[in-house]
């Protein structure tokens, strides 16, 4: 039995379950048309499926095609808790400082924790993600984003 996949498998199936509960309160079509409720409920199902497969390939190990997943290392968790650090601070800031100061900061700091160290990808792919990703959402499908202290982009 591979604990580490049992674990998170059932970790994904419970939140696939919990996904898929939260997505009853909408409706799955409106007006002949899938309606806010449709994506949610196919991604909650996919998710409880992959969980269950996943948790029973580590409950028997005659299922898995491939050697066993080991738990992560000392560093792996450091990073995995910088990360989650890091997008619990851009959520907390992301009204006050606005979108793209938001993006490019937490894209820095997630190519840092994943062993990027050079400084031109730093500076430049998190920038560019950040103004593509503002020039796709802000400006071409006109989703209101944050301005925070950027607000000469309205």
């Amino acid at each position: 039995m591979n604990k580490a996949e049992t674990v998170a498998g059932g970790v994904i199936a419970v939140i696939g379950i919990l996904m898929l509960y939260e997505s009853l309160k909408f409706a799955y079509f409106l007006d002949g048309v899938p309606g806010p409720g449709f994506l949610p409920r196919w991604v909650a199902a996919c998710l409880v499926c992959v969980g269950l497969y996943l948790a029973a390939k580590g409950i028997r190990p005659g299922l898995a095609s491939q050697k066993a997943i080991p738990w992560p290392d000392k560093g792996a968790w450091w990073r995995l808790g910088i990360l989650f650090a890091a997008l619990a601070l851009a959520l907390l800031l992301l009204d006050k400082l606005g979108f793209v100061i938001v993006v490019t900061v937490f894209m820095g700091v997630v190519m840092y924790s994943l062993s990027v160290r050079s400084l031109l990808m730093l500076t430049t792919v998190p920038v560019l993600t950040a103004i593509g990703l503002y020039i796709v959402f802000a400006v071409w499908l006109r989703v209101p984003l944050p301005q925070g202290v950027l607000t000469f982009f309205e």
